[in-house]
This record gives C-alpha cells, structure tokens and sequence, in this order.
C-alpha cells in the first residue's frame, strides 16, 4: 500500500486496502471495528477498500479529530458505521479522491449519545461519479451536529448526495451548509432533509444550500426538505442557486481587475471559509490546488 508521506510523517494514522490493515493510531481495532477510547488526532487513508463495513465508535467523553482520505480507481463501494458516545466529539474532515474517472458509492451513518457532537466537513473534488449517503441520528438530548460540505465540480462529473437528519429526542440542534460549484458539464443532484419526530420538542434543525453555475451546461439540483411533527422547535431551510453576481463583478472589474481575476476572487471568497476550517496546511494547499485544475 502507497501511503502518501504527508500522511506518514509524524501522524498517527489508520491505513486500509483490500489486502492490508495498518494501525498506527491509539484506536482497538477488531472486526473491522476501530474505537477510540482516548483523545486523538488521526489520519484514516482508504486505498481503494471495499471489503467490508467500517466500524468507528467514539467512547464517552473521548474528543477525536479525524482526517479521512479516500483513494479510488475503480468502481466501488463503502459502508462506514459511526457511534459517537455520551459527551463525546468527532471532528471529521473528508476528502474523496479518484486517481482516473470511476463511480463511488459511500453510505455512512451516524449515531449520537447524550450531549455529544460531530462536526462534519465534506469537501467533493471528485473524478467522476460519486453518490454520498448520509444518516445522521440525533438519538439522545443534546445531540449536535454541525455540517459544512463543499462541492466542486467541473469536466463531465456527476454527483448525488442524500443528506438525512433525524432529531430522535429533545433538544437536540442541527445545522447543515452546503456549498456548491459547477463548472463546465458538471451535474451536482442534492437532497437535503431534516425531521423532527413528535415530542422532541425544543430542537434545532437548519439547512443552507447555495450554489454558483459557471457554465452554460452546468446543473445544480436541490432539494431542501423539512418533516416537522412538533410545534416547539425551531426550523429553517432554503436554497439559492445562480451565477456569479453581476453587481460583484462590475464592482470589480470597475477596480480595475480582468475579469478573470474578478471570477477568481469571488470564488476565493466563496470557498475560502470551509478551507479555513480544515487546519491543516497539506490538506489545505492540496485542494485549493484541485479546485485550481477545476475551474
């Protein structure tokens, strides 16, 4: 297995393919299963896995941060289980990858304990086709999660995402913010949903979803969806999809920019946000480079 050394190089680290299981990380791994039972900050790298289910469990009270890098060239597909106990946090960056044009399935669902959080950072620079599952159950009070995706796309690259987010019990909070780009014949397909389930009472559950179309044969689809079966919560969801603002631009180019440099600059400002939240500077500098190729 090619482990890339920006991986290797001081990280704690699990490593994956279909004849391989490394585990340089403080996690127990066993069947398949890796659980944290301390504080960690842990790079996971698949390299075209697809053998079975991947089991991660967050004990309680454990703060774990997660760099997850997925490799592929080649048709595939990936179920990941994620259990995140009582008063624990997961903090998960994942970037998929496709070394040649391929097709990717990936289903993750996630379960929440009492008082615990995920934050969620998907970025989709992918070579092809990708569809995302995601399940996220909130199944105990102050369960939270917060997602931040970002989605690039150009050349002929198909992607569906499903994002789904069941509040299960009261006072639980939820926030989800999509960005999305797509460029030449890129055709970017999202559902969105979030329910609150009668009696949960005092939830949060939001949704953002904006999108700028680059090219005339570009397409971005969303559909947010909202199931509400209590009165006391708070709910909200929308989506805007467009093209570059006119009135940015001409302010711009007024400055004296090209419009190249103009395009360029209002993107930066569109995606620089999530690639901020990343805090690593390999990764960082590793997407902003594939978004470069992109558009």
């Amino acid at each position: 297995m090619n482990i890339p050394k920006y991986i290797q190089k001081g990280n704690a680290f699990i490593a994956l393919s279909e004849n391989e299981v490394i585990n340089q990380s403080k996690a127990i791994y066993k069947d398949n299963s890796f659980v944290f039972e301390q504080d960690e900050i842990v790079f996971i790298y698949l390299d075209n896995y697809a053998k079975e289910t991947i089991n991660l469990n967050i004990k309680e009270n454990v703060k774990v941060k997660v760099f997850f890098i997925s490799y592929h060239s080649r048709k595939n597909e990936i179920q990941m289980n994620i259990n995140i106990e009582n008063k624990a946090l997961l903090n998960l960056y994942s970037n998929f990858i496709a070394r040649r044009k391929t097709k990717v399935n990936l289903k993750r669902e996630f379960n929440l304990g009492y008082n615990s959080s995920l934050i969620l950072l998907n970025n989709i620079t992918y070579n092809g086709q990708l569809r995302l599952d995601e399940k996220i159950n909130l199944n105990q009070e102050l369960a939270n999660i917060d997602i931040d995706l970002l989605n690039v796309g150009g050349r002929d690259d198909l992607v569906y995402v499903n994002q789904q987010v069941n509040h299960k019990a009261k006072k639980t909070y939820s926030q989800i913010h999509n960005w999305l780009i797509s460029h030449e014949n890129a055709k970017l397909d999202y559902y969105v949903n979030g329910t609150i389930e009668k009696g949960n009472e005092l939830s949060n559950c939001h949704q953002l979803n904006k999108g700028i179309i680059l090219s005339k044969k570009g397409e971005i689809k969303v559909e947010p969806t909202l199931f509400i079966d209590e009165y006391n919560v708070k709910a909200s969801h929308g989506a805007a999809i467009g093209q570059i603002d006119e009135n940015q631009l001409f302010y711009l180019l007024s400055r004296g920019l090209s419009e190249e440099q103009a395009r360029s600059l209002i993107i930066s400002g569109y995606i620089n946000p999530f690639i901020n939240k990343i805090k690593n500077k390999s990764l960082e500098s590793q997407l902003k480079r594939r978004i470069s190729s992109l558009i």
